[in-house]
């Protein structure tokens, strides 16, 4: 799949959610002069997958540590046909999402993470950090609780390349790309009263992956490559799309699920083995969706805690999953 038809395919998805959000603006419209104060009352934590707009306020601080559990259960080829793996993948991570308020529509972002890898056969060697994301979150346009049209929120950022991806003692202490990435986002996010009294929130986003330069690699890598390899790899554009949405029972108890497609290009490989023979590859290209449903308790506004499951339910070379989680978000 070339990355123009996988950015048009991408975008259908977007057009489609896109109506979601203007039937749901609609819906609401028609019943806004009843539905007012419970939207204004609702407590949300948000779903597990969404990204979250810029903070409304200069000086406000956001945070979000989430505990993960991914399970590798096999695999799926290039005609999306789905296969066991002798040697399933799993990992125990953590992800904390840290975000600051630099004015009331501009936000900055940092999502440090760590995680421990093993399978049926070995270990990582520790606890290791991944790339470190870092972003720039500006609201261009203000939701508006009356009609229900949405905030629109433009993401500009980059992936630090500090986490292992070469001269590795074992393939699982692999957790970075060893490129800097610069990642183009946009989020819409709508919230509106349902029948009943239950508001409805709705998060739809998508973003773009750009890695900068090659990367050189030494030894065992990310990229495939044995003790002794000397060479560079050109990783691939990715992206995703997705929309989340959270369903109000009540002012402290919201439903919520994500769905989520993800796509990345192969990438090139290019040096000379132990043996100093040449090598050249050019990995295919990937795509993967994911559901992830999860159920939010929320103490007020600004406290809340979440917690899911996200699951592979479609693929084209790569491998399937399911990842239970739980996170508390914090707000001030």
């Amino acid at each position: 799949m070339g990355r123009s038809l996988a950015i048009g395919l991408l975008g259908k998805r977007v057009a489609w959610a896109f109506l979601v959000l203007i039937a749901a603006g609609l819906s609401h419209n028609a019943r806004a002069q009843t539905a007012d104060e419970t939207v204004a009352n609702q407590w949300f934590t948000g779903s597990l997958e969404a990204p979250s707009p810029a903070l409304s306020k200069g000086g406000s601080f956001a945070m979000e540590p989430y505990a993960i559990y991914t399970s590798n259960t096999g695999a799926y080829n290039d005609g999306g046909g789905h296969y066991s793996v002798a040697h399933n993948l799993n990992q125990a991570q953590s992800v904390t999402m840290l975000e600051y308020g630099i004015t009331n529509r501009l936000s900055i972002q940092v999502l440090p993470s760590f995680a421990y890898s093993w399978n049926n056969q070995t270990t990582s060697s520790g606890v290791g950090a991944g790339d470190l994301p870092l972003d720039l979150k500006y609201r261009l346009i203000d939701e508006n609780d009356k009609t229900g049209s949405p905030s629109v929120t433009f993401d500009l950022g980059m992936n630090f390349p500090i986490g292992a991806y070469d001269r590795l003692s074992t393939q699982l202490d692999g957790l970075g790309t060893g490129a800097y990435t610069v990642k183009e986002g946009l989020l819409l996010q709508s919230l509106f009263d349902t029948w009943g009294d239950h508001p409805m929130r709705l998060r739809l986003f998508g973003a773009a992956y750009e890695p900068l330069t090659d990367v050189s690699v030494h030894d065992l890598s990310v990229y495939g490559t044995a003790p002794g390899f000397l060479g560079q790899a050109a990783p691939g554009f990715a992206a995703d799309v997705g929309l989340g949405v959270e369903y109000g029972l009540n002012q402290r108890w919201v439903v919520a699920i994500d769905l989520v497609e993800n796509y990345a290009d192969g990438f090139r490989l290019n040096g000379t083995d132990a043996a100093g023979d040449s090598v050249h590859a050019h990995t295919a290209s990937s795509t993967n969706l994911g559901l992830a449903p999860a159920i939010e308790y929320n103490w007020s506004n600004s406290v809340g805690l979440i917690a899911g499951v996200e699951f592979s339910v479609a693929g084209r070379n790569t491998a399937s999953y399911i990842a239970p989680q739980l996170a508390l978000s914090i707000s001030f």
